[in-house]
């Protein structure tokens, strides 16, 4: 018989509370680590038999950074919070800013207290993070003069790269153009020849598709493209791009047998007219003003979105009355996103429907914007960005490290072109 079998259990309970107690092994704890205890039995290897909680930071920062010369203010939340926050320099860890929590206040909802931790009038360049006492450090961010600039060429590189591999989604082909279309100036043109980049790469990404596969099957989505294409490059190529919009006319013809009213079709007679000026598009389009008239649900799909600015903004004749209706429209829509911002995105109780949800609202934005053109939803446009950047009680960042991100080129577009308007 083995020796232990004589224990009796008043002692061994003794000895696994000695155990759980005086042998336990606690783990360091350093920035951006969990804080918890790990219990070693008596054998070589630690028992780990349960789950360890995510740590989620109490201090909520937009992780991808924030523009030198804008307002930067972050939430902090708990079930106390202290008087003052610290700005460390996350390279040295020096505190280079100390500045006082404001707006206290308490959620029922959420349970805690929250605030504010302001330090606008910090503009130096570098990597941070927040800390406060008892409620610990915020996840590390940047401070910089050009962070927009540079999340905007970052998503444009990938989206470009993504043309070159035929790895491209049609959609973002086009809110590449779009954003081209609306902000020109904060392409770059690396060749310097006079003509923009982004439409020498999607040239090539027409010319690559078109030779190694048949395309009626993308369906009038791709007949936009190749008509908005058309109408942004005639001027620097016009037969390269009469030959697209004459390629665009065959297909949508051969698509519209038996004719069809839906979104896609709309955007691709908008972009057909545009480039074209045919009146048997024009006519087309006219037929769907009865269903835009007292409906404002067709903002919900992106290409009626997208086929409503196009006709807004061509310079061929229309119906007055239906342009007025896409204005008034969406003006209202704007007003209604401007008045319930702030409990879609609040921090710590954010009703919404996720973050593409986000992405919609923020893109009728950008329209409103493009039309009143003085960006007076900008504003607005940046706590969006904060919010889906980290600044949200999870403290996820929304934004993909990789893959489609054409749903951000119309935000980071938008900051990236106001930059000035704001210093």
């Amino acid at each position: 018989m083995k020796k232990y079998s004589k224990i009796t259990w008043p002692v061994l309970l003794c000895m696994l509370s000695l155990a759980c107690c005086g042998c336990a092994n606690t783990a360091s704890v350093e920035r951006g680590q969990s804080n918890y205890t790990a219990v070693t039995s008596m054998e070589e290897t630690p028992i780990i038999n349960y789950t360890l909680p995510q740590m989620k930071p109490n201090i909520l920062v937009n992780q991808r950074g924030y523009l030198a010369a804008s307002d930067k203010e972050v939430t902090v939340k708990g079930t106390s919070l202290p008087r003052q926050f610290r700005l460390v320099d996350s390279d040295t860890d020096e505190v280079v800013y100390t500045g006082s929590i404001e707006k206290e206040s308490y959620s029922e909802e959420a349970g805690v207290y929250t605030g504010l931790a302001r330090f606008s009038d910090y503009v130096a360049e570098g990597n941070y993070y927040l800390e406060c006492d008892v409620i610990g450090c915020s996840l590390d961010f940047t401070i910089g003069e050009d962070i927009y600039e540079q999340l905007f060429l970052d998503n444009y590189y990938a989206t470009i790269t993504a043309c070159q591999e035929q790895n491209v989604a049609v959609s973002e082909v086009i809110a590449l153009l779009t954003t081209y279309e609306w902000y020109p100036d904060i392409f770059p043109d690396e060749d310097q020849d006079d003509t923009p980049d982004v439409l020498e790469e999607i040239a090539a990404w027409i010319d690559q598709k078109e030779q190694t596969e048949d395309h009626s099957d993308e369906g009038p989505v791709y007949v936009a493209a190749l008509a908005k294409f058309s109408y942004l490059y005639q001027k620097y190529d016009l037969r390269y791009a009469t030959e697209c919009l004459q390629h665009a006319s065959a297909v949508f013809e051969q698509l519209q047998k038996p004719i069809g009213k839906d979104a896609d079709n709309f955007y691709a007679l908008t972009e057909l007219y545009r480039a074209s000026g045919l009146s048997t598009y024009r006519n087309q389009i006219g037929d769907y003003a009865d269903y835009f008239k007292d409906n404002t649900s067709f903002w919900e799909e992106q290409s009626y979105l997208y086929g409503a600015m196009t006709y807004i903004a061509t310079r061929q004749t229309v119906d007055v009355e239906l342009c007025n209706i896409f204005m008034e429209s969406l003006m209202g829509r704007g007003e209604e996103i401007s008045n319930r911002y702030s409990e879609m995105i609040n921090p710590v109780t954010a009703k919404n429907n996720g973050a593409d949800d986000l992405l919609k609202r923020v893109r009728e934005l950008s329209c409103c914007n493009y039309i009143l053109n003085n960006y007076q939803y900008t504003g607005i446009m940046e706590e969006f960005m904060h919010y889906l950047m980290g600044k949200n009680v999870e403290s996820v960042c929304f934004y993909p490290e990789e893959g489609e991100r054409s749903g951000y080129l119309f935000l980071l577009a938008q900051l990236a072109a106001t930059v000035d308007k704001r210093e």
